[in-house]
């Protein structure tokens, strides 16, 4: 397969499918956690801490993807209500804002993470790095930047489209 037909499919599956085993895996270790509890009256330590750090990772991946998709969190009232140059001055402003508030949120999350990887720390149910946990902010934020720059760069396109029409 070529590298630029994996590199598109990357681009336009990659949080899906993460997301979607993220998803499987809390309701399936809930559900046993469940069946567990009032089936055989015996809880799993565990449980609700793999589910808690699923979401957690789930969290921070899903803003990248709501970006990607457009669904993210938005009151566009007073956009709308501009005029169409002064709309897209103001869309690239807020998506430069955007790219630029997660790019900081993803350059301060690497020191972070590098402090926990420090303190050698494990969960107290799985025994596994709490950085483990933690690098979902690194992971998070940075799809979350590289998302708001192609987002810029595909409403700058469009700009620059309407204005050569």
């Amino acid at each position: 397969m070529n590298v630029l037909k994996i590199l598109k499919w990357l681009d336009e599956h990659f949080e899906e499918y993460i997301l979607s085993g993220l998803l499987i895996v809390i309701a399936v270790v809930m559900m046993l956690q469940v069946i567990m509890r009032y089936v055989f009256n015996a809880s799993l330590s565990w449980a609700e801490e793999a589910s808690r750090y699923a979401f957690v990772w789930s969290a921070l991946v899903s803003i990248g993807y709501s970006i990607k998709e457009n669904s993210i969190l938005k009151v566009d009232t007073l956009v709308e209500s501009l005029p169409a140059g002064l709309k897209h001055i103001l869309v690239t402003l807020i998506n430069l804002s955007v790219t630029l508030f997660f790019g900081y949120l993803f350059v301060n999350s690497i020191p972070a993470v590098q402090r926990v990887v420090m303190t050698g720390q494990t969960s107290p149910a799985l025994k596994i790095p709490l950085s483990w946990i933690y690098f979902a902010a690194i992971a998070g934020f940075f799809l979350a930047t590289v998302r708001s720059v192609q987002k810029t760069g595909q409403d700058l396109r469009v700009t620059t489209r309407k204005k050569g029409a």
